[in-house]
């Protein structure tokens, strides 16, 4: 149970705010109270009305009620009075004020705004101190001031911010309980960040590795309907969905009926990665360069569309998780392998396909987080489909980031603009990542696909590359909160290499023992080491797929050090993985 005291001094409306938001996600582990310095405030008959106990205290005496109380945090919401320094070391309090501190500090922000004629005021959610609007900045928001408001009309936009964001910033301080859905090595990295947040309260898994139950509780379920409502009864505050499996069959969906924050598309818009054709359809409505492509579903057109090209790519329409793509310089098997896409070979997903121009050049990796109103673009990466045979995979290893020159730059920046317009557009309203697969090629930036989430073995790099707290870049996505991140990059390139099973993406054996990674695990500090398709049977693990582990680090050197050093028999992996320019 977490125990809250509010202290406010007028109207309330804050508090009701406040209250209102943690009814509404039926958070039943948190212990709400007011203390009032007014005895005739109208903030005492909310309370009342909301069923929260209630006290009014002379102000005189506060010292002496916070000597011996010790609360998870302390709310100022419209509090009129300044606490001395022997009340604030007591507990952990922080304060909203209606401006951008440190600008019009104490009484009357919002008039002295709406007077001075700015454009742009906002509000300060901070930790408080014994000084008038001081403390360490938790969240500021910026607020447009419209030349045609009187004072009447910004101080009701100011409140509403104010009424939005206050309760989302005390969950966060207050701990959050993290749900992780998936078992890949992206989702042990994910879970890895997780456990290195401050914000962390518990962690949860479902449909995770068996190694996960190391690092927190699993949820078993039968259907997302039934996950949600467990995740419910838990608290989650936050649910990061690894795989396109969930989101593209409507997780997101279930979930947001549940009023739980989840970072994802709903089903709809989950069609940008499900049909490639819907994806290129939106591309061209918005004006973004892709490939010249057609589309097939029937087997007698095979040949005026593979000779339709000069090189053609064929792909499958939905999704053949990483692996529904095929080209070769010889049309007879670009031939023989669409017949057998249509015929079913990636199932539905391949009994319509595109096929498209081959475009030359060099893939880079951009993901995009979207909040519903701000795009936050992460460092570039690059990862590397395809094996020494040529097949592609869903991934074999990923750089992070990548530079480009001045003149791509410039092109990107136009792309992003034009994808910020289609989010616009479109009114996707939900939080979730976007992921541009792009081919610079000396004329302009196209784009090959769209995912809607994040990838994988990219994940590892771009998590290891940025050092801000991820839970807190997570939860502000999740709460329209992105424009107060600020990324902080390391000065180290950052590689992942995937130790796979020989055969991959084709048929792998399984329960193939990796007899000397638990030394390796406890020896090797400088390293992260990330599970896949693998399962751990005391302090033995065995292999149950494709790929196995991810290998991070920004030692290239002791990855490939320590690959060699892994006892598995059937060990396969990317051999000098360099940057393609």
């Amino acid at each position: 149970m977490k125990n809250v005291l509010i202290l406010a001094s007028g109207k309330g409306t804050n508090f009701e705010a406040i209250i209102k938001y943690f009814l509404s996600k039926k958070r039943l582990d948190i212990n709400f109270k007011l203390l009032c310095n007014k005895e005739d405030a109208e903030v005492l008959l909310r309370a009342k009305k909301l069923g929260i106990e209630a006290n009014y205290l002379k102000f005189s005496d506060f010292s002496g009620y916070f000597k011996n109380r010790k609360f998870d945090l302390v709310v100022m919401a419209g509090f009129d009075r300044i606490l001395d320094k022997d009340i604030i070391k007591t507990n952990t309090f922080i304060n909203i004020h209606p401006s951008l501190l440190p600008k019009y500090k104490g009484l009357n922000a919002i008039k002295k705004a709406y007077v001075n004629r700015d454009t742009i005021t906002g509000i300060t959610i901070h930790y408080a101190t014994e000084q008038v609007d001081e403390g360490e900045i938790i969240y500021q928001k910026q607020v447009k001031i419209d030349p045609r408001w009187n004072l009447f009309r910004l101080e009701k936009e100011i409140h509403k911010h104010e009424h939005f964001y206050y309760p989302r910033v005390i969950e966060k301080l207050l701990g959050l309980n993290v749900l992780i859905i998936g078992s890949g090595a992206r989702e042990h990295c994910i879970l890895d960040k997780m456990l290195q947040s401050k914000f962390l309260n518990k962690l949860y898994f479902a449909d995770g590795n068996n190694v996960f139950s190391e690092f927190g509780e699993k949820i078993d379920f039968e259907s997302y309907s039934e996950l949600a409502k467990k995740a419910k009864e838990k608290n989650i505050n936050l649910v990061l969905v690894g795989s396109e499996k969930y989101l593209c069959s409507g997780i997101v969906d279930i979930f947001k009926k549940e009023n739980i924050n989840i970072i994802g598309p709903d089903k709809k818009n989950s069609k940008l990665e499900a049909s490639k054709l819907y994806a290129k359809n939106i591309m061209k409505k918005y004006k973004i360069k892709t490939s010249p492509y057609k589309k097939i579903s029937s087997k007698n057109k095979i040949d005026k569309y593979v000779y339709y090209f000069k090189n053609p790519v064929i792909k499958a329409d939905g999704l053949a998780f990483g692996k529904g793509v095929f080209f070769d310089n010889d049309r007879r098997k670009v031939k023989n392998e669409l017949f057998k896409f249509l015929s079913g070979k990636y199932s539905d997903a391949s009994k319509t396909c595109l096929i498209e121009e081959r475009l030359f050049g060099y893939e880079i990796s951009l993901f995009s987080f979207w909040d519903g109103e701000i795009l936050l673009n992460m460092p570039l990466c690059q990862d590397f489909k395809q094996n020494d045979e040529g097949l592609n995979t869903g991934g074999l290893a990923s750089i992070c980031p990548i530079c480009l020159n001045i003149d791509e730059k410039n092109k990107l920046e136009k792309y992003i603009k034009k994808l910020e317009n289609m989010l616009k557009g479109e009114k996707i309203k939900t939080p979730f990542v976007l992921y541009s697969g792009l081919m610079v090629c000396k004329d302009d930036i196209y784009v090959l696909e769209y995912n809607v989430r994040l990838g994988d073995p990219e994940t590892q790099v771009l998590l290891n590359y940025i050092e801000n707290d991820w839970l807190e870049i997570f939860f502000a996505q999740s709460n329209q909160m992105l424009d107060f991140v600020k990324l902080k990059e390391k000065n180290k390139e950052i590689t992942c290499v995937v130790l796979a099973s020989k055969g991959y993406p084709l048929k792998t054996r399984k329960n193939i023992e990796i007899k000397n990674l638990e030394s390796i695990l406890n020896k090797e500090k400088n390293i992260k080491i990330y599970f896949s398709n693998i399962k751990k049977d005391k302090n033995r693990y065995f292999s149950m797929g494709g790929r196995i582990l991810s290998l991070v680090s920004s030692d290239k050197t002791l990855i490939y050090e320590l690959l060699e050093d892994i006892d598995f028999e059937e060990k396969m992996y990317k051999k000098d993985v360099e940057i393609e320019q």
